[in-house]
């Protein structure tokens, strides 16, 4: 396969596993001391490779109006939009979570045809109905059992599944503008990591909470290794993998294979929790990554 679709591909493996991490993490923590915690490892990351990419620790050409762009972007991404997941995939999964999230790119074309002015092509609009019409057959999937007992948790996961990929949408839509003009991308994803890191870590500062993070640290090793793996698997690697797919193949083809994320975790849920997989489930799946390419391709 050729070198750009690997690493998108690589790039939804690495999602997955971030998904999978954030989600045993929650078990012990709740979702605001997970970004927090996390958020500083992927930022040391991304500035040692800033430094050794571009040599130097700033980024360069970075404007006022730029840094509020990206700022904005990586806040409501990295705090509003991951708070909304996390507490999302202790109450439906990090599969089906992912699934709903693979709306993300049909509404950031949306929302860039209503506000920007951008043209929305008809196979566009066939695309987004079929994405929309996959990811139905998942969620309404009918629920029995033990499932059905929990059903005000299954929708509150959904709606904040729904709130989290409306935020990260917004999210892209304000990154576009930021890195508009050849603005370096592992400079943009900086920038965005810097912004959330201080905005939640100031906020944590004023409510008095350093000390019961800083006591997670020193207690509990496992947590902060799946914290690290989030960290690394996801902005870092992950990241990195997109852009470098960037190089070599169309965006477009580069975010559908990135987006087949939530096919892949169909049997890690199912080794890693043992998650009941229909055929319905993984249809519905297959089904919305086909309407990505119909949008993008």
């Amino acid at each position: 396969m050729p070198i750009g679709e690997t690493a998108a591909l690589l790039a939804a493996l690495s999602i997955s596993l971030t998904s999978v991490c954030y989600t045993l993490a929650g078990r012990k923590i709740n979702a605001i001391t997970s970004i927090a915690l996390s958020l500083p490892i992927a930022w040391v990351l991304l500035i040692g490779l800033h430094r050794l990419l571009l040599g130097a620790w700033i980024p360069p050409g970075l404007s006022l109006e730029r840094a509020f762009y990206l700022g904005a972007s990586g806040v409501l991404a990295f705090i509003i939009s991951s708070y909304c997941m996390l507490i999302a995939f202790q109450h439906i999964g990090p599969r089906l979570a992912s699934v709903i999230l693979s709306f993300t790119p049909v509404l950031v074309a949306i929302l860039a045809w209503a506000l920007l002015g951008e043209s929305l092509p008809t196979d566009s609009a066939i695309g987004i109905v079929i994405v929309i019409l996959g990811i139905i057959m998942v969620v309404a999937e009918p629920r029995s059992g033990k499932a059905a007992a929990h059903r005000g948790d299954f929708r509150r996961g959904v709606l904040l599944a729904c709130l989290g990929t409306l935020m990260q949408s917004v999210a892209f839509l304000f990154a576009s503008q930021g890195v508009k003009g050849g603005f370096a991308p592992i400079s943009a994803t900086l920038v965005r990591i810097t912004a959330a890191t201080l905005t939640l870590w100031l906020f944590l500062a004023a409510r008095k909470r350093i000390g019961a993070l800083v006591q997670i640290v020193r207690g509990d090793l496992a947590l902060m290794r799946l914290l690290t793996g989030a960290a690394v698997s996801g902005p870092v690697i992950g990241g990195l993998l997109l852009l470098f797919s960037f190089q070599f193949v169309p965006v477009g083809v580069s975010t559908t294979l990135s987006h087949t994320s939530s096919i892949m975790l169909i049997p890690i849920s199912y080794l890693v929790f043992r998650e009941r997989i229909t055929a319905r489930a993984v249809v519905g799946s297959v089904v919305s990554i086909v309407g990505i390419a119909l949008l993008f391709l």
